[in-house]
């Protein structure tokens, strides 16, 4: 009986294993681009990107990058926000209906974390 128990276990066990490993595409998601270093694969490098969207228009009406280091004086990859905190992670090999589906990006993390007034001014304006 413990090898028919030991022998059933062992081939539900494989049997799992294999749909983790070799799941269908009609069951399982494509893999999900969900890091900054993943991210900056294709997007980076994280300066180029903050250069690219140094005209981005906030909500406040204020034209800056919300490509910044946290904090901003950093230049440290540790200091790379995570992409998630203001975008919706997609396919790392998207397609156009992907992209067409994504909600657009804001910059909520940024007025949480730090920029509670709502703008981008900077700290010691109103923190002296």
């Amino acid at each position: 009986m413990k090898k028919r128990v030991l022998f059933v276990g062992t081939v539900v066990f494989c049997l799992l294993a294999m749909t983790v490993s070799f799941g269908t595409s009609q069951t399982n998601p494509p893999a999900i681009a969900n890091s900054k270093d993943v991210c900056l694969n294709c997007h980076g490098p994280f300066d180029k990107l903050a250069a690219a969207t140094s005209n981005y228009k906030a909500p406040s009406g204020e034209v800056i990058t919300p490509h910044r280091y946290v904090p901003h004086d950093s230049k440290e990859a540790k200091g790379i926000p995570e992409c998630s905190n203001c975008h919706q992670p997609h396919p790392a090999e998207p397609t156009a209906s992907d992209l067409a589906t994504l909600p657009k990006p804001d910059v909520q993390w940024c007025y949480t974390a730090c920029h509670h007034k709502n703008n981008f001014e900077p700290c010691k304006d109103c923190h002296k």
